[in-house]
């Protein structure tokens, strides 16, 4: 199988300038950046206190915290 065509995204994530490689088109990265800047903003505002590394951090534990529940939900759905 052809290995997708991948390209460099530019985006903000807080005030930090982030460089990432992706297959995903330009408006599928907007809106990751986008969820990933309201989550950090929630964080934020649930404790000013925390470092922006410790944001970071609680936010991709959130994140994967969602995507195993979503994947459990996917896995009961085939058995039943």
């Amino acid at each position: 199988m052809a290995e997708a065509e991948k390209w460099r995204y530019r985006g903000k994530i807080g005030n930090h300038d982030v460089v990432i490689t992706s297959n995903k088109d330009d408006a599928h990265m907007d809106a990751v950046f986008e969820i990933a800047n309201q989550q950090l903003a929630q964080l934020h505002q649930a404790n000013a206190s925390l470092k922006f590394e410790d944001q970071l951090i609680l936010l991709a534990v959130n994140a994967i915290s969602d995507q195993l529940d979503m994947q459990t939900k996917l896995d009961e759905g085939k058995e039943a």
